[in-house]
C-alpha cells in the first residue's frame, strides 16, 4: 500500500506576474486627446474598448480621490490620456515573455510627461532571474528595451526626445496558490533580488535581507509593498480577492493601484525638479530682465511641485517620505535651491552694479557739465562780443574736465 501523507510540496511554484513600467520624458508642448489620437492610430496602437476605458477610470478615480485628494484632481495639474494597446515583437532570449501591453500617458502642465505602460499578469512558474532579466533596460532584447523601442516613435511624435530622463519598473506578483508567509521563507532572498533588480547569483546577508523585508508599507495582511532605487514590488497572496478579478480583465490589481498613483506622484515630482534644474543651470541671462524672468519661472515651476508634494493624504506617507529620499528627489530639490539663491545672488550682484555705473556717468555728466559753465562765465567776461570763443571754451572745458574726471573715477573704483 503506498503512503501518501509524505507527499512532497511541489517545487515550482505558480505566480501572477504583471509589470508597470513608467518612463518619465520632457515634452517641448502641450498636447492635447486629439494629438494623442493621431499619433496612437499612426503607431498602430489598438483603442481601448469602450468598456475597458471606462472601468480603468472609474478605478482610476477612486483611488485618485483617496490617494491624493479631490483638491489635487479638481485642480487640472495632471492629465491621463488613455493611448492603447500595443502587440509588441517576441523575444528569441525569453520566448515566453510578455508580448501585448496596455499604454497611457500622463502629462503635467510644466511640460514633464509619464508613459506608463502595463503589463497584465500571467500565470507562470516563479523564476525571480527571468523576471529580473526582463526589466533591465541595458539588455538587448528585454521587455524593458522592447517596451521603449515601441514608445520612441510615439514620444518623439508627440514632442519629446529619444531619450527618457528616468525609468522605474513595478512587479506586481500575485500568489493564487501559496500564502505570502511561506513565500517569504522560501523566496525572501529573490524579493530583495527583485527590488534590486540584482542579477547577480551571489548570496545576500541575512540581516540585509530583514532590514529590506521590514521596509514593508502594506498595512493588510497577505501583502507586501516594497520601494527602492531601482525598482518597486508589491506583491499578495490569494487573499487579495481581486486577483483573479484582475487577471481576467487585464487591469492592474485594485490593492496595487494606490501604490502605482503614489509612484506616479513622485516620479512627476522629480521631473518637475529636474526641468526647474536644466532650466537654471543651462541659461544664465546677462541682464537684469533676462534673470528676473528667469527666477519668475523657476517660482512659477516650484508651486507646481509643492501642489504636487502637498496633494499627497496620510494614505501614502509612508511611500512618498521614503520615495523621496529613495528616488533623489530631496537631494535634487536642495541643489535647486542652492542654485536659485546663486541667481539672486547674480541678480543682485547685477544690479550694485548698475547702480554703480549709473553713479558713475551721473557724476562725469554733472561735473562736467558744471566746469563747462564756469568756463562760460569766464569766456563771457573775457570775449564780451566773441560767441564762437565762448561755446569754445564751454566745449573744451567740458570734454577735458570730463576725461579726467573718468580716468580719477575709475581708477578710484578699480581700487582694492
Amino acid at each position: 500500500m503506498t503512503d501518501t501523507s509524505a507527499t512532497p510540496a511541489p517545487t515550482t511554484l505558480r505566480v501572477a506576474a504583471g509589470f508597470a513600467l513608467l518612463f518619465t520624458v520632457s515634452l517641448d508642448r502641450r498636447v492635447g486627446l486629439l494629438e494623442v489620437t493621431a499619433a496612437a492610430h499612426a503607431a498602430a496602437l489598438t483603442p481601448f474598448s469602450a468598456q475597458e476605458a471606462a472601468t480603468y477610470r472609474a478605478l482610476r478615480y477612486e483611488t485618485e480621490s483617496h490617494v491624493l485628494g479631490q483638491a489635487f484632481i479638481e485642480g487640472g495639474r495632471l492629465t491621463h490620456l488613455p493611448m492603447g494597446r500595443l502587440t509588441l515583437t517576441a523575444s528569441p532570449d525569453d520566448p515566453h515573455a510578455p508580448t501585448v501591453i496596455d499604454v497611457h500617458l500622463f502629462t503635467h502642465i510644466s511640460g514633464a510627461a509619464l508613459w506608463e505602460v502595463w503589463q497584465p499578469g500571467q500565470p507562470q512558474d516563479f523564476d525571480a532571474k527571468r523576471l529580473i532579466s526582463r526589466l533591465d533596460e541595458h539588455a538587448e532584447g528585454s521587455l524593458a528595451t522592447r517596451v521603449w523601442q515601441a514608445l520612441l516613435p510615439l514620444n518623439r511624435a508627440l514632442g519629446g526626445s529619444r531619450a527618457y530622463r528616468q525609468y522605474l519598473p513595478c512587479s506586481v506578483v500575485r500568489l493564487p496558490q501559496q500564502p505570502l508567509a511561506a513565500f517569504t521563507a522560501r523566496h525572501s532572498a529573490d524579493i530583495v533580488r527583485m527590488l534590486w533588480r540584482d542579477r547577480s547569483m551571489r548570496a545576500l546577508k541575512p540581516a540585509v535581507i530583514d532590514a529590506e523585508l521590514a521596509r514593508d508599507y502594506c498595512a493588510r495582511e497577505g501583502g507586501i509593498t516594497l520601494l527602492g532605487r531601482r525598482a518597486a514590488l508589491d506583491i499578495h497572496d490569494s487573499e487579495d480577492d481581486t486577483a483573479p478579478e484582475a487577471v481576467a480583465s487585464g487591469l492592474p490589481p485594485r490593492s496595487a493601484v494606490p501604490f502605482l498613483v503614489t509612484l506616479e506622484l513622485l516620479l512627476v515630482e522629480r521631473a518637475v525638479l529636474l526641468q526647474l534644474y536644466q532650466r537654471l543651470t543651462l541659461s544664465t541671462p546677462a541682464s537684469i530682465d533676462g534673470l528676473l524672468e528667469l527666477k519668475q519661472q523657476v517660482t512659477d515651476g516650484l508651486e507646481e511641485y509643492y501642489g504636487a508634494t502637498l496633494a499627497a493624504t496620510r494614505f501614502g506617507d509612508a511611500v512618498a517620505e521614503d520615495g523621496e529620499r529613495l528616488l533623489g528627489i530631496v537631494e535634487l530639490y536642495d541643489a535647486l535651491m542652492d542654485r536659485l539663491e546663486t541667481v539672486s545672488f547674480a541678480l543682485t550682484t547685477r544690479y550694485q552694479q548698475r547702480m554703480t555705473q549709473m553713479q558713475f556717468w551721473l557724476t562725469v555728466v554733472f561735473g562736467a557739465t558744471e566746469i563747462g559753465f564756469i568756463a562760460a562765465s569766464i569766456a563771457t567776461w573775457h570775449y564780451r562780443t566773441g560767441l564762437p570763443a565762448v561755446l569754445a571754451w564751454t566745449v573744451g572745458a567740458t570734454v577735458v574736465s570730463a576725461s579726467i574726471l573718468v580716468v580719477l573715477l575709475r581708477r578710484r573704483m578699480e581700487r582694492p
